[in-house]
């Protein structure tokens, strides 16, 4: 529920390597990613839920034979750059700008090149083990590029050649489908033949159907309609309705006072140790936060004593008839908390953020 301990770990054989990518982008997690296919083992560093490619963990000797491999430089070259960083005490990123043979602009395309080629690679893989760690991330200075990671995974996917892990993970095609529309959708860069895809699967609702109409062919439908699952973007309601259940007001109710208990917490807190000034910082955090939050949320207002109050809630016999309507509740708690707890940090520093968030566990507990 609210703050939960970020634990997530698997095999890529039940969740595919796009939704574990889509449920840290979602959370909004930092840490690593850490995936083990024999004695293969990426690492893969999140900056709250973005994709980052940092240095310190970028598989230099890798690159430096892909690079030999392309053609790009020779081996001899490559001793040529691994003497001078030696001698120098030097990075071998560092050593192959100063010997003059890229410019910077240059190797941190490449760098970043390979790295989304690396990655690209993990979306064919069927079986593998996975856990994500939270731990401290390095810092602007060691970030080779922040990625997008919702178009990243729709990159990754549209260049899968493992079909038959996407057709695994694709539901019967006597299942009717159903578009949906999240907030971040209009921030997703489509192809003109996946806007052709999205119109088609906004007027056919059989997927049978949708796969015999397709111009794109079955195989390409698939792989999009894999991509449209895996961000969020389209919904099966026949598999909703074997958990339908409703939740009744008292149990909204007592979401909500556990979600207030722990906004009045940080009010407090911070109130504390920069006064008055508390509530224009925390009222500021929500003003920015509202955009990325449900339409039912937009009314929300920030009280005198921290506690939120969100009026379309509270007013309208708000009727939680399915599993998923329950998650998208806790989920904008959830996104407002953070947005606090963010503004705590970039206001006090990280070590008052460690402190809050410990305390915050312990408050308001429903699990």
């Amino acid at each position: 529920m609210f703050m939960k301990e970020n634990l997530l770990r698997g095999n890529l054989a039940d969740t595919p390597f796009p939704k574990v990518l889509f449920q840290i982008w979602q959370e909004k997690n930092s840490g690593y990613l850490r995936i083990k296919k024999g004695k293969i083992e990426k690492k893969i560093c999140f900056i709250n839920g973005s994709i980052a490619g940092d240095l310190a963990s970028f598989p230099v000797n890798d690159f430096l034979k892909a690079l030999v491999k392309n053609k790009i430089i020779n081996s001899n070259q490559i001793k040529k750059y691994q003497n001078y960083a030696r001698q120098n005490k030097a990075s071998i990123i560092k050593s192959l700008i100063e010997l003059e043979f890229f410019s910077p602009a240059h190797l941190w395309q490449l760098m970043a090149d390979f790295f989304k080629k690396d990655l690209f690679s993990l979306f064919d893989w069927s079986k593998a083990e996975y856990y994500f760690e939270s731990e401290n991330v390095p810092g602007k200075s060691q970030i080779l590029k922040e990625n997008q990671t919702f178009n990243l995974i729709l990159q990754g996917i549209r260049q899968m050649k493992n079909y038959g892990l996407i057709e695994a993970h694709l539901p019967a095609e006597s299942e009717r489908i159903e578009l949906l529309f999240p907030y971040y959708f209009n921030e997703i860069i489509f192809e003109p033949h996946e806007k052709y895809l999205l119109g088609l699967m906004e007027d056919t609702k059989s997927l049978k159907k949708i796969y015999d109409s397709s111009e794109t062919g079955k195989r390409e439908t698939q792989k999009f309609i894999f991509a449209s699952l895996s961000l969020g973007i389209v919904d099966f309601p026949q598999k909703k309705e074997k958990d339908s259940y409703e939740f009744s007001s008292e149990e909204l109710e007592k979401i909500l006072a556990a979600f207030n208990s722990k906004c009045s917490y940080i009010y407090k807190y911070i109130s504390k140790e920069i006064g008055p000034v508390a509530l224009n910082v925390l009222s500021k955090c929500l003003d920015d936060i509202k955009p990325q939050l449900d339409p039912s949320f937009q009314d929300l207002e920030l009280r005198p004593d921290g506690k939120i109050e969100v009026k379309s809630i509270l007013k309208m016999n708000f009727n939680l008839s399915n599993e998923k309507k329950w998650k998208n509740l806790l989920y904008n708690l959830d996104e407002i908390l953070a947005a606090e707890i963010l503004a705590v940090k970039r206001t006090l520093g990280n070590a008052h953020e460690t402190v809050l968030i410990e305390n915050l566990e312990k408050i308001g507990d429903l699990s």
